[in-house]
């Protein structure tokens, strides 16, 4: 009995003997810092990204490869247009003659004569008209010298106010003959004033034209 129990002492020695060696001839590892991996870059690539590469030109159709079936083709007749019509062209509106009007006849001496219009188109009272006729030939006489055979004449253009009185007195049209010019202004200016205007008439003023005219008998 004691022999079994001192064997199986030896044994167990035997093996805890063992399992020290063991343990004792295995290396020691100490643990020491992690390990960071590490890789170089290049820093060019890191500036600007790599542009792709241009694309290869396709070929261009040239406008000689593209023939249609038909060489001649469709043709399209123009559209037709109205043939133009010619202008016509504008005529000329005449200018507003004076009116109404008295026409020449004689007044004073034997080969004077006067005649007159207005410029208001709407005046219908002749009967002033001839009152103002009147008033003139009264102031007016033929100068000497005038010569004989030879039709003279000359315009003279005044204004009437409301109360008959004359503004504007100028020579219109000139006869040629200077003292007969002076003598037809002379006989409106004598005149001043005139009849009042009609109180029909709305205007605040009329325009005169006085015609003078001497042709020897």
């Amino acid at each position: 009995m004691r022999g079994a129990l001192l064997g199986s002492g030896l044994v167990h020695v035997a093996i805890v003997a063992a399992l020290f060696v063991v343990r004792a001839s295995a290396p020691v590892i100490v643990p020491g810092p992690d390990v960071v991996q590490v890789s170089l870059t290049d820093l060019a690539s890191l500036q600007a990204p790599a542009r792709p590469a241009p694309e290869p030109a396709r070929p261009s159709l040239k406008a000689a490869e593209l023939k249609p079936t038909d060489e001649e083709g469709v043709k399209l007749a123009p559209p037709k247009q109205p043939p133009a019509k010619p202008e016509k062209p504008r005529e000329q509106e005449p200018a507003p003659e004076p009116a109404p009007q008295l026409p020449y006849a004689q007044i004073g001496n034997s080969g004077l004569a006067g005649q007159v219009a207005v410029d208001a188109r709407d005046f219908e009272f002749t009967y002033y008209l001839m009152l103002v006729r009147n008033k003139v030939a009264q102031a007016w006489a033929a100068p000497a010298g005038l010569p004989g055979g030879r039709r003279v004449r000359a315009a003279v253009y005044f204004r009437i106010g409301r109360d008959g009185g004359l503004s504007s007195i100028r020579l219109e049209e000139a006869s040629g003959i200077e003292f007969f010019d002076r003598s037809a202004l002379r006989a409106v200016t004598l005149s001043d004033p005139l009849p009042p205007l009609p109180l029909g008439y709305p205007g605040g003023a009329l325009g005169v034209h006085f015609g003078f005219q001497y042709a020897q008998p």
